[in-house]
């Protein structure tokens, strides 16, 4: 039985929340299907960016955060 698999899947596949058996049938699948391969691809690059983006705030946007917090406070 072929079995098909959703893009939920294969973004499961990639952070490693699959069965063994799954994880099994789309490394199979790796192998010849071009089309699943491209999506594997794309999103292993997808995660490989997120995973490099920016975590905390610029020095630009805390400075301009603690200007309007300060302009609050002096409103009161």
């Amino acid at each position: 039985m072929i079995k098909t698999f959703t893009q939920n899947d294969v973004i499961r596949f990639v952070y490693d929340e699959v069965s063994t058996e799954e994880r099994s049938q789309m490394e199979e699948l790796l192998l010849v299907d071009t089309a699943f391969q491209k999506l594997y691809k794309s999103y292993t690059k997808t995660k490989g960016h997120i995973k490099k983006s920016t975590l905390e705030p610029s020095e630009n946007i805390i400075n301009r955060i603690l200007i309007y917090s300060k302009s609050l406070s002096l409103q009161q």
